[in-house]
Formats: C-alpha cells, sequence, structure tokens
C-alpha cells in the first residue's frame, strides 16, 4: 500500500467520522463509530468499516448509513483534494464482529467450566 494511500484512508475515515457524528438520523445517531477505510488501488471506491453499540442496532445502522451515503460522499468530495470522490460503501467492521464471537465462546467455556466445578464438590 502506498503512502498516498493510506494518507487518503486515514483523511477519510476522519471526514466521515465526523460527518457520522452530525447526522440526526436516530439509526446513526450516537450509535455508529467509523473503526477503519479501505480504498481500491485506483481510489474509485473506498469501503467505510464501523461499529455499532449493539447486535440489534446493525440493520437500522446499515440503512441509515446507506441512506446518508451521498451527503457524506459530498463533503469528502468538498474536504479533499481528489480528482474523483471515492464511491463509498458502508460495511460492519468484521474484525468487531469475530472479537464479539471470540468473547461469547470465552464466556460459554468459563461457564461451562464453572458448572463442571459445581458438580466436583
Amino acid at each position: 500500500m502506498s503512502d498516498r494511500t493510506r494518507k487518503v484512508e486515514s483523511q477519510l475515515k476522519e471526514i466521515v467520522g465526523e460527518e457520522v457524528t452530525i447526522l440526526s438520523d436516530p439509526r446513526i445517531h450516537g450509535l455508529v463509530t467509523v473503526t477503519g477505510v479501505r480504498v481500491s488501488p485506483d481510489l474509485a471506491t473506498a469501503t467505510v468499516f464501523y461499529s455499532v453499540l449493539s447486535e440489534e442496532d446493525l440493520e437500522g445502522a446499515r440503512e441509515g448509513l446507506q441512506s446518508a451515503a451521498g451527503r457524506i460522499q459530498g463533503s469528502v468530495g468538498r474536504q479533499t483534494r481528489l480528482k474523483r470522490t471515492p464511491r463509498l460503501r458502508f460495511e460492519p467492521d468484521p474484525v468487531v464482529e469475530n472479537v464479539d464471537r471470540i468473547e461469547t465462546a470465552l464466556k460459554d467455556i468459563r461457564e461451562t467450566g464453572e458448572d463442571d466445578h459445581t458438580h466436583d464438590r
């Protein structure tokens, strides 16, 4: 990955993150955190990764972000010096989902272990 690509990703993460915080859509407001951005090598598209407070908020956040994509993209275009504004795609951050899955598995293991120890007494 080039320095330019990293710089664009960092800039987009900051801009999109700020825009998300000022959106008034209740499906998004206060629930969504931008966790990262990956741009394509040609800078034509940018995938914005986000996390939500709870699993129940995920679908509403997805809908709200898609609804606001044009406005957010317009803001990115005004605040960057790119010839072409990357087309934004929003996806839940897979790292956050994996962490949740791991935490649930560890909790299940701990609870199973505690149940086994109560029978030993």
